[in-house]
């Protein structure tokens, strides 16, 4: 079956729509903003970024996403009208504040940097080569010689992935306030890329 990576916004609206789920396996718990689960993965289908948001697609189906950033952009931001849209005036405003104050703060300055934001396969994917396959993907890109990455202590199967794919430890959290939504203390990695000398 053919796989291949494409960017979000060139997804059809079904494959959008797993791309999403699959955010949300991954990510929901954190995204306690409102009770209305279907409201959620709507807003968010409008809210990924078409370029920075990449799926991994077998046949028809997405069984991964990829979410990069740059010095410049973020894949994921809380759009103010799209957020009004669908939490009214007041509550949109706030959630659409709220959020960017984290999901907009920059979270690499060098150009050559890119850090990836978002990185999450279907459990159905898992250990079948998805995940190093975004990454690899990652690395390709033109551009970029450093990759950073966070990953909470108690995931134990990403911060294996990230290391076999070159990254290193270079600054544990222990003492964030995360630790006590049960995910560990955040990890934050890093990967250089390797230049052949001639």
């Amino acid at each position: 079956m053919e796989c291949k990576i494409v960017e979000y916004g060139e997804l059809n609206e079904e494959q959008k729509k797993q791309a999403v789920e699959l955010f949300m396996e991954g990510f929901g718990h954190f995204m306690t903003f409102s009770k209305d689960e279907k409201q959620k993965r709507k807003l968010f289908q409008e809210l990924f970024h078409p370029s920075l948001f990449l799926g991994y697609v077998e046949g028809e189906k997405v069984l991964g996403l990829l979410g990069i950033a740059t010095s410049k952009a973020r894949p994921l931001k809380f759009e103010h009208d799209i957020c009004v849209k669908y939490f009214g005036k007041w509550k949109g405003a706030i959630l659409s504040k709220q959020m960017n104050a984290i999901f907009q703060k920059q979270v690499v300055k060098e150009p050559k940097e890119l850090y990836i934001d978002v990185l999450v396969t279907g459990r159905e994917a898992r250990r079948k080569g998805v995940g190093t396959a975004l990454l690899n993907h990652a690395f390709d890109l033109e551009g970029y010689d450093t990759y950073s990455i966070e990953v909470f202590s108690n995931n134990q199967a990403a911060i294996s992935l990230y290391e076999k794919s070159g990254f290193v430890v270079e600054k544990r959290e222990k003492g964030s306030l995360m630790r006590f939504l049960g995910a560990g203390y955040p990890i934050k990695m890093k990967k250089q890329k390797a230049f052949n000398r001639t």
